[in-house]
């Protein structure tokens, strides 16, 4: 059971948690068997992962020699590719070579057990024929692993994964690897029109030629899984022909069905709402940004289009495979907060791939035709903190936290980042409000690694005190505080961003669904965002799905 925590905690990003629970338990101590061994090691290989140049190749080599442990301990071949993938990473090639030549003669040896073990046994002769630089032996027992199988996608990723950092570390090129990744991720999106009768009306020559190109774009790619909402025209066609082609459908929908139709259906035709009701019975699944059923502006819009964007790259990122961007779009620019120019623009800039279906008939205004009202909202990121551990100080103890732990807390921010756009205090409790994603994960990992930075024995405070971090991204309103005298941030969504500190495991940042898919949107790749094994129950708000921020080296530098 402790075995499993620590997996979990690993799995799911919390790694400074995971690590502390490791040696708490005395995990590191343990010789009961292989995983528990080897778990010394995956820690390791975690904070390697992330990091670059020399100081990876030192965490590397560190995780090789606890996977090295077990693997001697043991004898198992788990551990044994592990010590030498890592070794090799760590840069002693020799070493990793002679390790993988071992592993492989004890897998000749045995038999793969029927099911998934027979893939993890043919994956791992692919892995130790690729840490031998045997690239052609690699490709044939990669694909023979998949065959056995072949739609176990998510340990098709680990493999995939593991291959890419070995590639890698070895300098060798990794497209021979896109045969084997699983079917892609895309989100889509495109122009409003009717069909017979209301808003822009096509007629069905021009529909059946967008249909036709549309097929045309699919039938060049594999689409495991698709990310977009149902709005008359391009949408539904384009859900209709990923369903058509066996697309799992996942549908983003800014808000209420009812709220939609009379936004976005009925305005352009009386058959859409028939065509949206298929593709939502047809759907893998069916996600509402907003619950709201009296609002409907383009900011909801746009929030519902940046979380498909973001789900998107997060499931390929997650399955080791590609994600694009299917647009039916006439290339025209728009100022509109939201809309196909805007969902093509935000896509260009993380420098992923587009597939272009041209829209060149007339529309009736400058973007899509859509009788959604105009915002008076703004999309901003939050975060909230606190400080487990604050309540059970002494009356002593709480002037030397808010002058030693809020100062350097406070410190920190002044010096790296004054795009802070509203800020609020209370007790232990941080609020602080930014522009983008980007700038609250900044200000969020700058905060916990100052906080573990600090020697609480030293100025005479617990050494249990640990920072927790909750972020949330949403439309809200900027309006007069009668109490603060001053602007203030109100609406639903900080009540959500409220509810996810408390959830948040100390020494961690948790961040929204919303959050999340707003920082792969933007393509940012100092940050990772790993999913919470289980959706959250929280107060008023259902399930809520969280992730593990961490922010990562990727400058490339040494020591």
């Amino acid at each position: 059971m402790d075995h499993t925590t620590i997996l979990t905690l690993l799995r799911s990003g919390a790694l400074e948690q995971a690590e502390k629970e490791y040696f708490q338990l005395g995990l590191d101590q343990d010789q009961s068997s292989e995983d528990v061994m080897a778990l010394g090691g995956r820690i390791l290989k975690a904070r390697a992962l992330e990091q670059q140049g020399a100081v990876r190749q030192r965490l590397a080599l560190q995780a090789a020699e606890k996977y090295g442990e077990a693997y001697a301990h043991t004898g198992g071949t788990y551990s044994g590719i592990n010590m030498a993938a890592l070794t090799l990473v760590g840069g002693d090639k020799q070493k990793a070579y002679e390790t993988a030549q071992a592993v492989l003669a004890a897998l000749k040896e045995t038999s793969a057990k029927p099911g998934a073990d027979a893939y993890y046994h043919i994956a791992t002769v692919a892995e130790a024929e690729l840490i031998s630089c045997n690239y052609a032996n690699a490709e044939r027992a990669l694909a023979d692993a998949i065959a056995l199988d072949p739609h176990n996608y998510p340990a098709h990723a680990s493999t995939l994964h593991q291959f890419d950092m070995l590639l890698s570390a070895q300098g060798h090129e990794n497209g021979w690897l896109m045969a084997f990744r699983p079917p892609k991720a895309l989100h889509y999106a495109g122009h409003m029109f009717g069909t017979d009768g209301g808003n822009n009306t096509l007629d069905g020559s021009a529909v059946h030629a967008l249909e036709n190109a549309i097929d045309e774009r699919l039938e060049a790619e594999t689409i495991g899984a698709a990310y977009g909402a149902l709005a008359a025209g391009s949408d539904i066609l384009i859900a209709e022909r990923l369903l058509e082609h066996g697309a799992d459908l996942h549908v983003v929908q800014p808000c209420p069905d009812a709220l939609f139709t009379e936004m976005s259906l009925t305005p352009y035709g009386p058959d859409w709402r028939v065509r949206f009701d298929a593709c939502i019975q047809a759907a893998a699944s069916v996600r509402y940004i907003s619950k709201d059923p009296s609002l409907a502006d383009e900011l909801t819009c746009a929030f519902a289009s940046e979380a498909a964007k973001g789900l998107a790259v997060m499931y390929a990122k997650q399955l080791a495979t590609e994600a694009v961007q299917l647009l039916v779009w006439d290339g025209k620019t728009s100022d509109h907060a939201g809309g196909t120019a805007r969902d093509a623009h935000l896509w260009q800039q993380t420098g992923k791939r587009q597939l272009i279906v041209p829209y060149e008939f007339r529309r009736a205004r400058a973007e899509d035709g859509a009788p959604w009202h105009e915002s008076n909202r703004s999309l901003k990121a939050m975060i909230f903190a606190d400080a487990r551990g604050f309540g059970a100080l002494t009356e002593q103890q709480v002037p030397l936290f808010i002058n030693h732990v809020f100062g350097a807390l406070a410190t920190c921010l002044d010096q790296q980042h004054s795009d802070i756009k509203h800020v609020n205090t209370w007790g232990d409790g941080l609020f602080f409000v930014f522009d983008t994603v980007t700038q609250a994960a900044e200000a969020a990992a700058a905060l916990q690694t100052c906080f573990q930075a600090i020697d609480f024995a030293e100025i005479g405070l617990p050494e249990s005190l640990a920072l927790r971090i909750g972020g949330h991204y949403g439309p809200v309103h900027a309006l007069n505080d009668p109490f603060l005298k001053g602007t203030g941030v109100f609406g639903r969504e900080v009540t959500i961003a409220a509810r996810i500190e408390p959830l948040t495991a100390p020494g961690s940042i948790f961040v929204s669904e919303p959050f999340a898919c707003a920082l792969e949107a933007e393509g940012n790749p100092a940050f990772r965002c790993e999913p919470i094994s289980e959706a959250v129950p929280s107060k008023d708000q259902g399930q809520l799905t969280l992730f593990s921020l961490r922010k990562i080296n990727i400058s490339g530098a040494g020591d």
